[in-house]
């Protein structure tokens, strides 16, 4: 999922995604939520409180946010006492943390380990994304938090530290704070509450979080459990303070996007100090601090209208005193989240666990070795690199037990991890071609999590969270990444299963009150062969244009096992892409079942047949036939139109040209090295990675979905991008810095794959000559294996374009247009 162009039409099935593009205010107001009626019922916290948080356009509050802001781009965070070290120093998780031109970026700046199943983060917000640089109050703390999806998602177990009286506290609990006075890196975060005059510091594990809360002297020390507080809609909870030094329960939430389906989550927080004093509170209104009951040890809120919570007290002391609490989580039972904590921070430290996650962090960032270039670029890289290892996360608890699509619990194989949250349609474009290049076995676990998927639940689902089918977006993505992870030698997984589900995707309708769709419009697909827009209005073009994506990548596939009917059969499907392919305008355009064209189609404009973009946008779209393409459209006027794609004033989310704020059109920049001019995928690249790929807090083009605008930065700064990952080909563009090395892992053959360039590669951004491992490489691409095999790919790079490298037809990367089955 990504950002929406600011005009494009937003139809029903995708109404979800319209906070994608709208800049969201300090905090949402009763008002807005008339305005927003898709989005979950407003917050919980009184509208006092919250009009309290938005004076942030005050002098005061816009000079604070401008000293932050001035410390953030000096680096004077990076030099606050962290605790990273190595690699870890060259991430900073505030970048993407603000909002771009195009409506918030929400990524969170707070404490995870790679891939984990915590993600224990502030929450600047009660209802929506979570944290957002710009907005003045921090509400409190919760364990779970998405990587930038673009919907209102997560924030279960949902804690906070006061001190003084408790009882108006409950509903009334957020604090303001600096960016002067907050600092974060890979596991760690920290801030100091001002209202409370409370350092709060985070640090996590794989299934556990700990918060060490600094309280001051003379004041009772307070934390707060409301766990009724989520960042979507509460549907249930339990609260129960089991003794003095333990509170468990469990919190019920909607899944993302305002849908229906909700999943549950089981917590155990332990403290490493008695309490004194403790309580609930249960209130059935919006405001005013509840019924705060001193003593009592449970509460359950059974309707969306309930705000039930509990607390703890230590009482005054003399000198500051600090309170270090220690969170599980689970998503299978009580007993998961008890063992979780044991297995994972039990007896341990806030500055072990801390350490722990900083060695973890750069054992993950160390598989990419960057040498040279700016430390402003240095820090994109290794930030985006960052992003990109913290989905799809964990899903399996640390006994092996995890929940299944069938509802029921079961226990992966040992040695192994199931993952959950695949933000498919964003990821299969680069996210998970570069995990499949430096995660090999955790992309094998990930495959495996999907072909399990299909066993339990019934379908091979489209961007699943949790264990829940959203059915979110179009096409079949989960079929790319599947297909692209075996054909690049990684068989760790049940292909037989992964092939039989893929396959029924491909070309079958679900039952029609199953909880999974399938490919929207399938049976007319299998009809005439296309979507027709009149009955199918979700992206009807677009819908085939990524199906015929997935189509491509199954008919490799089939290749690669011998099954060749089904290859014939799959080939013929990747072609039904050209039949909604106008030949009088030389577009892609919408039709309707009796195969006339949608009159008025103007392809400037969001929606007409696509999904989050024109037909401007999308008139790029058959990354597995780009020469089929070429040809339709001409060469010449190929060209001509790409080039006015790129002419754009500045980047932003116009329909007219390209953008970087979205998944819609990622591919295009590379797509001259299949026209003839790679010098243009050279320029073009480079402009977008330096306009909008930043060391700011704004410094990621909209969403990061969940790695993939992230990722997309990783693989161009490195050189390198696929346009189609099932091909195995990798298009060549300029890298930013002297030298990148690739430490391989098993099951590739190779130890280490380098990029070099000749020396000031950020100022030469023009290929003049490559080599591969010592050889002339005249072709503009390379394969999959020709980096895991190991080796050297040298740049010969120069500040004026090349005109011969790379150009030929004989250079260009493959297409399905030069084979038959």
């Amino acid at each position: 999922m990504s950002n929406r162009g600011g005009s494009f039409h937003i139809d029903n099935l995708s109404i979800c995604k319209l906070f994608r593009n709208t800049a969201a205010q300090v905090h949402t107001t009763p008002a807005e939520v008339q305005d927003l009626e898709r989005r979950p019922k407003f917050s919980r916290v009184p509208p006092s409180a919250i009009h309290r948080g938005a004076n942030f356009l005050g002098l005061a509050m816009r000079a604070m946010i401008m000293l932050g802001f001035l410390s953030f781009l000096t680096g004077k965070l990076a030099a606050q006492n962290t605790g990273a070290t190595g690699l870890s120093v060259s991430v900073n998780p505030l970048i993407g943390t603000d909002r771009g031109p195009d409506g918030n970026i929400n990524l969170f700046p707070g404490a995870t380990v790679p891939f984990g199943m915590v993600q224990l983060s502030p929450d600047t917000e009660s209802k929506g994304y979570g944290y957002h640089y710009y907005q003045d109050t921090i509400q409190g703390f919760s364990m779970t938090h998405m990587s930038g999806p673009g919907c209102p998602n997560d924030g279960e177990v949902f804690f906070t530290g006061t001190t003084g009286p408790v009882l108006t506290q409950v509903s009334d609990f957020q604090s303001p704070y600096s960016h002067d006075r907050e600092s974060a890196a890979p596991g760690y975060y920290q801030v100091n509450l001002a209202r409370w005059n409370v350092n709060a510091e985070l640090t996590a594990t794989d299934h556990t979080g700990m918060a060490q809360f600094s309280f001051p002297a003379g004041k009772p020390a307070n934390i707060l459990v409301p766990i009724s507080h989520t960042l979507n809609d509460t549907a249930a909870a339990y609260v129960r303070v089991v003794n003095d030094r333990q509170i468990d329960g469990y919190v019920v939430n909607h899944i993302f996007c305002g849908k229906k389906q909700t999943y549950k989550v089981y917590f155990v927080m332990t403290f490493d100090r008695p309490f004194a004093k403790f309580g609930t509170w249960n209130s059935d209104q919006y405001d005013g601090p509840g019924k705060l009951a001193d003593g009592n040890r449970t509460e359950t809120q059974t309707s969306h209208d309930q705000w039930v919570g509990a607390y703890a007290t230590w009482p005054a002391s003399d000198h500051p005193q600090t309170i270090v609490a220690r969170i599980g989580i689970s998503y299978v039972d009580p007993a998961g989240a008890e063992n979780n904590l044991k297995t994972e921070a039990a007896g341990k430290s806030f500055s072990e666990i801390r350490t722990q996650a900083n060695a973890k962090w750069n054992k993950a960032l160390n598989v990419i070795d960057v040498s040279g270039g700016t430390p402003a670029n240095r820090r994109v890289f290794y930030t985006g690199l960052y992003h990109s290892l913290l989905m799809p996360s964990i899903f399996s608890d640390a006994d092996g037990r995890y929940l299944g699509f069938d509802k029921q619990i079961h226990r992966v194989a040992p040695g192994h991890l199931i993952y959950g949250n695949y933000s498919d349609w964003d990821i299969y474009r680069s996210e998970m071609p570069l995990l499949a290049l430096i995660e090999p076995r955790r992309m094998e676990d990930m495959a495996q999590s999907v072909v399990l998927m299909y066993q339990q639940g019934g379908w091979v689902g489209r961007w699943p969270a949790i264990n829940i089918y959203t059915n979110e977006m179009a096409g079949s993505p989960l079929t790319i990444i599947v297909s692209t992870a075996w054909l690049d030698g990684l068989h760790g997984f049940d292909i037989n299963d992964a092939w039989k589900g893929m396959l029924l995707d491909a070309t079958q309708a679900p039952p029609p009150d199953a909880p999974y769709k399938g490919e929207l419009g399938i049976d007319w697909i299998n009809k005439i062969h296309y979507v027709p827009n009149d009955k199918i209005d979700y992206g009807s073009v677009s819908q085939i244009q990524e199906d015929a994506i997935a189509y491509a990548s199954l008919y490799r596939l089939a290749v690669k096992l011998g099954k060749t009917d089904d290859a014939k059969m799959l080939y013929q499907r990747t072609l039904y892409y050209r039949n909604v392919f106008n030949p009088q305008d030389r577009f892609f355009r919408p039709r309707n079942a009796d195969g006339q064209w949608v009159a008025d189609f103007d392809p400037t404009q969001g929606g007409h047949g696509f999904i989050e973009g024109s037909g401007w946008q999308y008139q790029w779209l058959a990354p597995m036939d780009m020469t089929g393409l070429i040809q339709a459209v001409g060469p010449d006027l190929f060209n001509q139109r790409l080039s006015e794609f790129f002419n754009y004033p500045k980047a932003g989310t116009s329909g007219r040209y390209y953008t970087p704020y979205n998944e819609t059109d990622l591919e295009a920049p590379f797509e001259f090295n299949f026209s003839g001019k790679p010098w243009e995928s050279q320029r073009t690249v480079r402009r977008a990675l330096s306009e909008v790929y930043t060391d700011t807090p704004d410094g990621i083009p909209g969403n990061d979905d969940c790695g993939e605008m992230s990722s997309w930065a990783v693989m161009s700064m490195m050189g390198i991008y696929t346009v189609d990952p099932a091909s195995l080909a990798y298009e060549l563009v300029s890298p930013v810095f002297p030298k990148v090395v690739i430490h391989l892992r098993a099951p590739y053959a190779g130890k280490t794959f380098a990029i070099e360039t000749t020396a000031n590669p950020e100022a030469t951004p023009y290929i003049q000559s490559a080599q591969l491992n010592g050889h002339p490489q005249q072709r503009n691409w390379i394969t999959f294996q020709d980096m895991t095999n190991g080796g050297t790919l040298h740049f010969t790079l120069g500040s004026n374009p090349n005109h011969s490298w790379g150009s030929a037809a004989k250079d260009i990367p493959p297409s399905l247009s030069d084979e038959q089955p």
